[in-house]
């Protein structure tokens, strides 16, 4: 997997290309109207792997402070 962070003003997001056929996906972290931070496809409609894709990098994030 290669992650690219992006520079979008207010967002935290990364644009993953995968080792396998799979097509790349932009996530971003964002809030709902709760507050409650999550991750989600750019654009929506893969939400599954924006989710699990989006634990590793806060987990490698968090590793490497």
């Amino acid at each position: 997997m290669q992650v690219e962070k992006l520079n979008l003003p207010g967002f935290n997001a990364f644009r993953v290309s995968f080792s396998s056929a799979r097509k790349p996906i932009v996530i971003a972290r964002a809030s709902d109207i709760n507050a409650v931070r999550f991750w989600t496809s750019i654009p929506e409609g893969r939400q599954q792997e924006a989710e699990g894709v989006g634990a590793l990098i806060e987990e490698y994030l968090n590793s490497s402070k």
